[in-house]
């Protein structure tokens, strides 16, 4: 089927009924989290049988999953590159898959597919809270927690639930989405214990019950921010950070640093736990670089390197015995 527009994912979320037994599968960050749960509560308030999977990307395979009794499956927050070949597995079932990421491979013809890149940058968190209407503020913790802010197609979006709240984006982002990033990382190993947590946040006000999980990954991140000056390495004009943390605690290392500049390049990298690989983010608000197309120049020829994402933000892996020839393609590919 071609893609479906979002009143045609709506039939599908008013579609679903107390015998429909209902798979969501989000990405394993804030705004996949965020919008997982929106579409679990959608299930539960119509009685459904629902089941949640978070899915790390290069970690996480379908076939690993046990969806054999589920006869629907809603998708978010993972793009058709990762996925493409994953939904050969489900195409049988009735799957709804909304997604923001650049369309780069064609997905089955039979998944339902909602894609919002038409708009603009648009987090699947602001999608899954606009077609259910749940807990607005957890949609907007979604948005935030994927730099939504930084594009102007959000602008409306932010500044009509930031007014229902009666905050600045400051106070939101101190008071909410820092302390929801670090939970998420503090529970890392333990993906449906966060979940089940989160979701029994019922409003703004009691986010600050996550703060015990929060703190301790506060400290680490603040730790790292402050090494930043002192062991940044220039590669051209980009500014590349290494660092090991105990927590991984890249993303709100990253976020940051990466607010303080809009107009400098950064890609940060860390060790994966499976002691063979980095992991690596790369960041440009003012995207006169396109970050996807960085990180893809600079794992170009390398064994298992990989990349993706969006203009102004992308990610990747490489093996770490490759570090240094990473480095060099992007001292090339920035002054070419």
């Amino acid at each position: 089927m071609p893609e479906i527009t979002f009143s045609q994912a709506k039939e599908f979320l008013d579609s679903i009924i107390s015998e429909d037994k209902v798979a969501i599968i989000h990405h394993d960050d804030g705004d996949g989290f965020c919008a997982g749960i929106l579409y679990y509560d959608w299930c539960k308030n119509k009685e459904v049988v629902a089941e949640h999977f978070a899915y790390s990307i290069s970690k996480s395979k379908l076939k690993n999953f046990d969806l054999e009794k589920f006869n629907k499956i809603i998708v978010c927050d993972l793009g058709p590159d990762f996925m493409a070949k994953e939904f050969e597995l489900i195409k049988d079932k009735q799957v709804l898959y909304s997604d923001h990421h650049p369309r780069g491979t064609p997905i089955p013809k039979e998944i339902l597919e909602l894609v919002t890149t038409g708009k603009g940058y648009i987090p699947s968190s602001r999608t899954a809270g606009e077609l259910t209407g749940l807990k607005p503020w957890l949609a907007l913790i979604g948005t935030v927690t994927d730099s939504g802010q930084l594009y102007s197609e959000n602008q409306d979006f932010i500044d009509e639930h930031l007014k229902k709240l009666n905050m600045t984006l400051d106070e939101f982002q101190q008071n909410a989405t820092s302390i929801v990033t670090n939970f998420l990382v503090y529970f890392d190993k333990d993906f449906k214990k966060a979940f089940e947590i989160l979701r029994q946040i019922n409003s703004i006000e009691e986010i600050s019950k996550l703060k015990k999980y929060s703190e301790s990954v506060e400290k680490e991140v603040q730790k790292f921010v402050e090494q930043y000056e002192d062991k940044k390495e220039r590669l051209g004009d980009v500014d590349f950070y290494y660092f090991a943390p105990h927590f991984p605690v890249k993303a709100p290392v990253c976020g940051i640093i990466s607010y303080r500049d809009k107009n400098q390049i950064y890609i940060f990298a860390t060790p994966k736990s499976d002691g063979k690989h980095i992991g690596l983010s790369a960041r440009n608000t003012s995207q006169k670089i396109n970050m996807t197309e960085l990180l893809r120049a600079g794992v170009a020829g390398l064994g298992d390197g990989s990349a993706g994402g969006h203009p102004a933000s992308a990610g990747g892996m490489i093996l770490t015995k490759d570090i240094e020839k990473f480095k060099e393609n992007i001292r090339k590919f920035i002054s070419e």
